[in-house]
């Protein structure tokens, strides 16, 4: 998939673009991207959940060890909307505590439903048609980390509070995420002029 730059980063979207990404992808799918987006996760980490991942008590995610980058555990606060859907999408399909979440049903595979998770190729094709769909250009299933990572930065988390989100372990990494416009940062600039 396409980057915006030579840097090779992937797009960075408004919480807009995340909203009409959604509503323009069947619900596995959109659950999904939401699942990415207020987890900060990996296509990897998030493809690969499994039921007992979820705790809709406390409204988190576990990522487990085995699917991070850090091969650390984290855990993650998820939108109480999002849970909602997880919870029908899991009791729609019957799922159990060891099944994944998002399940390959493709009816060229002897596995059960829950079974096996969905493929990573199968998350990038969809979300690449409808990226071309609604003309966003250098998206990819990494721009839902990127977009989360930086609209909290926006929102006035500092960067410790993020890397609680984000799972990195150091600044510098944590910064190669992080996005920012001039002409917001100019205008924040600026307005500090008046209380000065």
């Amino acid at each position: 998939m396409c980057k915006t730059n030579r840097s090779g980063k992937s797009a960075c979207l408004t919480e807009d673009q995340i909203e009409s990404i959604c509503s323009n992808l069947p619900i596995k799918y959109s659950l999904l991207a939401e699942l990415m987006y207020f987890s900060a996760g990996r296509v990897k980490e998030i493809t690969t959940i499994k039921v007992r991942n979820l705790n809709f008590v406390d409204g988190t995610i576990t990522i487990e060890k085995s699917s991070t980058k850090t091969k650390e555990s984290r855990m993650v606060p998820i939108h109480p909307r999002v849970m909602d859907g997880l919870r029908s999408w899991i009791k729609q399909h019957g799922l159990t505590s060891d099944d994944h979440v998002f399940f390959t049903d493709s009816k060229n595979t002897k596995f059960n439903k829950g079974e096996k998770s969905i493929s990573t190729q199968s998350v990038d094709q969809f979300f690449r048609k409808t990226f071309d769909w609604i003309g966003i250009v250098g998206g990819s299933t990494h721009s839902f980390r990127r977009s989360r990572l930086t609209h909290l930065l926006q929102k006035g988390w500092n960067l410790r509070e993020i890397m609680d989100i984000s799972g990195h372990k150091n600044l510098v990494s944590l910064q190669q995420y992080l996005d920012s416009d001039r002409k917001i940062t100019h205008q924040k600039y600026r307005d500090l002029f008046d209380q000065e």
